[in-house]
C-alpha cells in the first residue's frame, strides 16, 4: 500500500479576527486583532493529512490571485502536492471570514470563490492524474455533483472514500454506502439521522441508525471526544482536557489524521483515537490550519 490520500475540497484564504464576544444579529462589534491565514476545509484536511506523515495531493481550484498564490504555497510547505490545484483566471480565490472569542468559540462565513466553479469533470480527471490512489478524502464545501465525483473517482481507482459530510447536505444512498468512514459532528450526524429515519436521535442510538447506511461512522462529539461504529461494532474515545484557544480546526486536524490511520491500518477504532489527539492537539493553538503534532500537546487518550 502506497498510503497516498487525495483531498477533494475547498481551499480559502480566512480573514481571522479575534473578538471579546461573537456579535449578535444586529449588533457591531470590535476586533481586537486580525490576521490572514490559509484555510478551507478540504486544503486544511489535506495539510492535517500531510502532517500526520500521509502522502497527500489536493485537488480543487483557487484564482489567479495573492489569495490563491498564498494556498498553494502553505500546502508545499508542509509537503501536499499541488500539481492538482487548477488555477482559474478571472475568479477569485475562496476567502472565509472567522470570528474567534476568547473561549475559543468561532463563527464562520465563506465565500466559495474558485471552489464554487470546481466541477465534477474537473473532480475526476485531476483525480486521475495522480496515479495509484489509496483513498479519496472529500467534504461538503464543494458542490454536491463533485462529492458524487469523488465517490466515483475512488470507485474507478479502488480506492477507499472517506467524506466529512460538513457542512451538511444531502447525498445519494450508494454515496453514503462507499463511505469508510463517514465523518460527522453531532449535528450534521442528527441532520443524516432525521434524513434517513423521519426521527430524531442522539448518541449511540444515532451511530446505530446510520451505520447501516454506511461501512462505518465517526460521529465527533468536540471536547467530549467521539464515537464510532461500522458492522463489527461500536466504541467511544474520550478526549483529554486540554486549554482550549481556538476550535476553528479541530474538525479538520480530526479528520485529516483519522484518514492517515484508516488509510495506513483499516482500523477503525485507532482512527477514532488518532482524531481525538490531532484534534485535541489542534485546539490549543490559533487558526484552522493543524500544527505540527507533539505528544505533549495531545494529551493522553
Amino acid at each position: 500500500m502506497s498510503g497516498t490520500v487525495v483531498v477533494v475540497g475547498s481551499l480559502n484564504a480566512d480573514l481571522q479576527i479575534e473578538v471579546a464576544t461573537l456579535p449578535a444579529p444586529g449588533e457591531t462589534v470590535l476586533a481586537t486583532g486580525a490576521d490572514t491565514r490559509p484555510g478551507g476545509k478540504g486544503a486544511n484536511q489535506a495539510a492535517a493529512v500531510a502532517l500526520a506523515g500521509g502522502t497527500c495531493w489536493m485537488v480543487g481550484a483557487v484564482g489567479d490571485d495573492d489569495e490563491g498564490r498564498l494556498l498553494t504555497a502553505a500546502l508545499d510547505e508542509v509537503g501536499v502536492r499541488t500539481d492538482t490545484v487548477d488555477v482559474l483566471r478571472g475568479t477569485s480565490s475562496g476567502r472565509a471570514v472567522v470570528m474567534v472569542e476568547p473561549s475559543g468559540e468561532n463563527a464562520i462565513v465563506v465565500v466559495p470563490g474558485a471552489n464554487g466553479e470546481v466541477t465534477p469533470r474537473q473532480v475526476r480527471e485531476l483525480t486521475g492524474r495522480v496515479g495509484a490512489v489509496d483513498t479519496v478524502l472529500t467534504q461538503g464545501e464543494l458542490s454536491p455533483s463533485c462529492i458524487v465525483a469523488a465517490s466515483e473517482a475512488a470507485v474507478a481507482v479502488g480506492a477507499r472514500l472517506v467524506v466529512n459530510l460538513a457542512p451538511y447536505t444531502s447525498l445519494p444512498a450508494d454515496v453514503l454506502a462507499r463511505c469508510d468512514p463517514l465523518v460527522v459532528n453531532e449535528l450534521e450526524a442528527a441532520a443524516l439521522g432525521q434524513e434517513l429515519t423521519g426521527r430524531t436521535l442522539a448518541g449511540e442510538e444515532l451511530l446505530r441508525a446510520l451505520v447501516p447506511h454506511t461501512r462505518s461512522v465517526i460521529i465527533t462529539l468536540g471536547g467530549a471526544g467521539a464515537l464510532h461504529g461500522s458492522a463489527a461494532g461500536q466504541g467511544e474515545v474520550p478526549a483529554p482536557q486540554v486549554e482550549v484557544v481556538d476550535t476553528s480546526g479541530a474538525g479538520d486536524a480530526f479528520v485529516g489524521a483519522a484518514t492517515v490511520e484508516m488509510t495506513r491500518t483499516g482500523d477503525l477504532a485507532a482512527a477514532c483515537r488518532a482524531g481525538v489527539a490531532a484534534g485535541s492537539a489542534a485546539v490549543q493553538h490559533r487558526g484552522a490550519r493543524m500544527a505540527p503534532m507533539d505528544d505533549a500537546a495531545a494529551g493522553p487518550v
